[in-house]
């Protein structure tokens, strides 16, 4: 089992706690799962997670939790860790937001992947690196969205461009984000088309 170091940036009012409810604890809010202030507004907590998913949220509530109905739960679904090693790991969560990470796999001829969306008017370049083994690249990106935007329904799709004397422009069907935390999509569970030139 993981030793497992979560860590939340909030400001709290005087006499307010952070809590860390879960699944393994069937969501009980103690203090058990009360985090500790360790730096103003940076909360943290490690416990050992044996339980594969696991299931998360954060409250907040009094220091002394004297009256359980003035808990306030984060809004969303509940987070989910997946693990499959038993190493120590960190996570930094940010309130009532999930961090999105997608990673594309192409073929080596592809030398640029932009992510673009309905929303916010995203429009990022993704990192790549060379995966040598399979004569691919990966292009990864992740970044912080608010649970209530992506409850509005926010839609992506790739735009890729191959390298060479002719390059290609392809364009892929969009996509519908989901709450999950992270978002990870092969080229092969893509449809994509060819841009006219």
């Amino acid at each position: 089992m993981p030793l497992v170091e979560f860590n939340l940036d909030i400001l709290l009012k005087y006499g307010q706690a952070l809590y860390l409810a879960n699944s393994q604890s069937n969501w009980v809010v103690d203090r058990m799962c009360r985090m500790t202030c360790i730096q103003d507004s940076k909360w943290q907590i490690s416990c050992d997670v044996f339980q594969t998913p696991f299931e998360y949220k954060y409250a907040i509530g009094d220091y002394f939790l004297q009256g359980q109905s003035s808990i306030q739960w984060e809004k969303g679904p509940n987070r989910i860790l997946n693990w499959n090693k038993d190493l120590a790991m960190t996570i930094k969560n940010i309130w009532e937001k999930r961090k999105i990470s997608f990673l594309l796999q192409t073929d080596s001829m592809t030398s640029i992947v932009i992510l673009m969306s309905n929303h916010d008017s995203i429009q990022k370049r993704l990192r790549n690196k060379k995966d040598s083994k399979n004569n691919q690249k990966i292009f990864t990106m992740s970044f912080y969205i608010d649970i209530f935007k992506i409850a509005l329904g926010i839609e992506f799709q790739y735009y890729l461009l191959t390298q060479g004397k002719n390059p290609i422009e392809f364009i892929s069907k969009p996509f519908t984000l989901s709450s999950a935390e992270q978002q990870y999509l092969n080229s092969k569970d893509l449809q994509f088309s060819k841009i006219s030139s």
